[in-house]
């Protein structure tokens, strides 16, 4: 009976001092790590953003979120929300000394453009976390509440700056010009299907028509087809009629060539011979022009005796003497 509770609270201790070492294993490095703390005050709404979410700077995660709060001013009734960050040194590693110790370290880091911003991890979850970068052409708006610990500046995240973006739009104006489209587009609609109906059936008359056309069109193309080649078998019986017509009259035809050439010749023969006559120095010629001589002179020689008879018809029974 006194052995039973010994073995039970051997068990116990055995199981606490298990737990003991495993914290230590799992989570020594944790308890006993060196953390700097920093604050940052979000000018924007932090849903999203929860204790443990991770801090990181330029995507590599240096520490976490450790505490979110809500900082009410009584003067002002003004509230502010300061989150905590803890900041892990140990992944960090200073060339020329370190930083990051001492308030005036900050100073100078927050000096050369440190700024923090809320970043978003997840489209689905809409989980925050917190990104830490140079940004040395922002402004360094700090609060001051909480002198104790080193205060680095926020500066708007792309969620914040897309959603003030959308609340400067003029969103009545948008909606009130989006309705009168709409409204316009209504009754251009039933404009459209007012005029669609009767578009709709002369279109359908003039496919009519054209379907018509096009079928006699046809009709006309088959009745020429035949009709075209009949003719080009007329044309090819003709053509092979006249062939044989050429065959048949070819000695013919022969015959009478060489008669016209003959006659050519002919032709040339005489126009040689004329050419002959006409010749200025030829024999034809000075005979000729003797002949018209003589001519001419017998032609004087009766008109100067018609002149004489006329004058004295006597003269044809008495002669040149008689009176």
């Amino acid at each position: 009976m006194t052995t039973r509770p010994a073995i039970v609270g051997g068990f116990i201790l055995g199981a606490l001092a298990l737990g003991v070492a495993a914290t230590l294993l799992f989570g020594g490095a944790r308890l006993f790590a060196t953390t700097s703390r920093v604050v940052v005050f979000f000018n924007e709404p932090v849903a999203g953003l929860d204790v443990g979410a991770p801090v990181t700077f330029k995507g590599a995660r240096i520490g976490s979120v450790r505490n979110i709060a809500i900082q009410f001013s009584t003067d002002t009734l003004t509230a502010r929300i300061p989150v905590i960050l803890e900041l892990q040194p140990e992944k960090i590693v200073w060339e020329g000394g370190d930083l990051g110790k001492s308030l005036a370290d900050y100073r100078r880091l927050v000096q050369a453009g440190l700024r923090a911003q809320l970043a978003l991890q997840s489209l689905v979850t809409g989980q925050l976390s917190v990104d830490l970068e140079f940004r040395p052409n922002t402004s360094a708006g700090l609060v001051g509440t909480m002198p104790d610990i080193p205060e680095i500046p926020s500066v708007p995240s792309e969620l914040g700056q897309l959603r003030n973006e959308v609340a400067n739009l003029p969103l009545r104006d948008l909606a009130n010009a989006a309705e009168k489209a709409l409204v316009s587009v209504g009754h251009l609609s039933d404009r459209l299907d007012a005029r669609l109906d009767p578009l709709i059936d002369s279109t359908q008359r003039a496919a009519d028509a054209a379907t018509h056309v096009f079928g006699t069109a046809d009709k006309a193309v088959l009745r020429l087809q035949t009709d075209a080649s009949t003719a080009l078998h007329d044309l090819d019986l003709l053509v092979v009629d006249a062939r044989r017509q050429v065959n048949v009259r070819g000695g013919e035809v022969s015959q009478t060539l060489a008669a016209v050439d003959r006659a050519a010749d002919q032709a040339n023969k005489l126009l040689v011979s004329l050419n002959g006559l006409a010749d200025p120095h030829g024999s034809f010629r000075d005979n000729l022009e003797s002949a018209a001589r003589d001519l001419a002179a017998t032609s004087g020689s009766l008109r100067g005796f018609a002149e004489t008879v006329e004058r004295n018809p006597n003269t044809l029974l008495l002669g040149r003497g008689g009176r």
